[in-house]
């Protein structure tokens, strides 16, 4: 008997295939998520290599006084990513931030008031003259928290950056969740409750950015870095209305100042090193292998 002829079979099974749905086509990547469990288990893949190339980025970081300490640590610790302040930015007076502020690569970070227009201030810095930023920044972040804010963040703040997502494609957009404060009595004598603003009003907050972030733009979850130990326990608590809410972790704050800012070595460190991994991931995504133990966002799940 003659053998087959095995050629129409196989055009057969390519045809087939090249018809199935994805095709040829690349994977989904993974969600830009970083969170605790980033920081306690994938600093590893954070290389002189990966380094070098954040390095050739510029970044836009618009922020209070959380960003500044994050921005601290990566210039006090990461030789290798360049970090530029400008002064602080305040309604109607834009000259703390200059034109040629990304004429080299490197990280800038800018500080705003506690005016209700500070959500603009990255707007206004991206699309509008002198600056134009949007031609010349590869990634972008602007973290907030409350500041008597009558109307809540993600009704504000969303727009804003979906936005600016959709009309410079060109730049890699990032969003972080609320700051936290820890419980007890700070060095002034003020007692910092569970209660607060910032763990309840920001811990809804905080989950909104994931539920309308999380497989979209890159997540920088600094609540969820604070209020978790190196053990994988959680600092948090369960409020009247039913709803578990986290609290930082009180060794994350310096033992003679406020309980308000992550400010202690451990601390800074999370914050900061959690910054890096955002960006690491953000332009080497190829460093960092899958990992089935990598757990998604609590409200998620």
């Amino acid at each position: 008997m003659k053998a087959l002829n095995k050629w129409p079979l196989l055009l057969v099974l390519t045809l087939l295939a090249a018809a199935s749905p994805g095709y040829g086509q690349a994977k989904d990547p993974a969600p830009v998520y970083v969170g605790a469990w980033s920081v306690d288990n994938e600093w590893k893949y954070v290389t002189p290599e990966v380094l070098k190339e954040i390095g050739t980025k510029r970044i836009l970081l618009g922020s209070r006084s959380w960003g500044l300490a994050i921005s601290g640590w990566v210039a006090r610790y990461i030789k290798d990513l360049k970090v530029v302040y400008g002064k602080r930015v305040e309604e109607g007076k834009f000259d703390a931030v200059s034109p040629d502020a990304f004429k080299d690569p490197g990280i800038f970070n800018f500080v705003v008031d506690g005016s209700s227009k500070r959500l603009l201030f990255f707007d206004d810095f991206i699309r509008k003259e002198p600056w134009s930023f949007g031609g010349k920044i590869d990634g972008a972040l602007q973290t907030l928290y409350y500041m008597g804010d009558k109307q809540n963040l993600d009704e504000t703040y969303f727009p804003v950056l979906d936005a600016l997502a959709k009309d410079f494609p060109n730049i890699k957009f990032a969003v972080a969740t609320h700051d936290i404060n820890a419980v007890g009595k700070a060095a002034s004598g003020k007692d910092e409750v569970e209660a607060s603003g910032w763990n309840i009003r920001g811990g809804d907050y905080s989950e909104a950015v994931i539920k309308h972030y999380y497989g979209k733009l890159p997540i920088f979850d600094m609540r969820d870095i604070v209020s978790t130990r190196p053990d994988g326990t959680v600092s948090s608590f369960v409020h009247t209305n039913g709803k578990t809410y986290r609290t930082m972790v009180r060794e994350y704050c310096i033992p003679n100042g406020d309980l308000i800012h992550a400010n202690a070595p451990e601390g800074a460190q999370r914050l900061g090193r959690g910054f890096v991994i955002l960006l690491a991931k953000m332009y080497c995504p190829d460093k960092f292998p899958p990992n089935p133990d990598a757990p998604k966002p609590e409200i998620l799940k």
